[in-house]
């Protein structure tokens, strides 16, 4: 989710320049392929985190709604307004425009009970788990697995998977890991096993990367989901 101040966020996918759109308050669901932001050489706003449960509880959908997508905040049910994002762009520090947003989104709050099945699936998934290791620990089936895994998140078991798997590997090799080390700590077949994917959801060779900050969805965070 983020919070543009002062211009809007002009966002689209990578390959896919045509779908670039300038939005003030936007939120992506998980995506499997590298988004490209146009910026002026600065850009302000507030970015935040928003977990799937986070998804629900504040906005009113489940964060598969959104799944390969960027959409403007107010499509969503309880989505912010043009005047709650005057209220925090026109504060004039970052104290002030903090404290407005959380007391917006926190008045939007709804506590909602998440399925604890599709609960305990995300964080086997996310903690590196065979998509049919998973299905026998919560006691689906694999196809109502991925059914429901899908619904709630947007995407499939497996790729949540391969999408954890990445982003514990991008931690590494942030960390000072080589890619060898971390495709084998990651499960990958080899550091070109690593490579390949390392393109497909950056855009980028790890070495023409490895300095960047890439907009990845923290699936390793999956300890945080409630």
């Amino acid at each position: 989710m983020i919070i543009a101040v002062d211009e809007p966020l002009d966002v689209g996918w990578l390959h896919e320049p045509s779908e670039s759109t300038a939005r003030w308050c936007s939120i992506s669901g998980l995506h499997l392929r590298p988004t490209l932001i146009h910026t002026h050489g600065l850009q302000r706003g507030i970015h935040l985190a928003v977990t799937p449960i986070g998804c629900r509880a504040i906005f009113g959908a489940p964060i598969g709604s959104v799944a390969e997508h960027t959409v403007d905040i107010d499509d969503l049910p309880r989505g912010l307004t043009s005047d709650e994002h005057e209220a925090i762009a026109n504060r004039t520090s970052w104290t002030d425009r903090l404290a407005v947003a959380e007391a917006i989104l926190l008045a939007r709050l709804n506590r909602w009970t998440p399925d604890p099945t599709v609960t305990a699936a995300w964080r086997l998934l996310g903690g590196g788990l065979p998509v049919a290791q998973v299905a026998a620990e919560v006691g689906y089936s694999r196809r109502h697995l991925n059914n429901r895994v899908r619904a709630e998140f947007g995407l499939s078991p497996k790729e949540i998977s391969r999408l954890a798997r990445f982003e514990n590997a991008q931690r590494l090799v942030a960390s000072g890991a080589s890619l060898t080390e971390a495709a084998s700590r990651c499960g990958f077949a080899d550091q070109s096993h690593l490579s390949r994917e390392w393109k497909g959801f950056v855009g980028g060779s790890p070495k023409s990367r490895t300095e960047d900050f890439p907009n990845l969805q923290d699936l390793a965070l999956v300890a945080n989901y409630d």
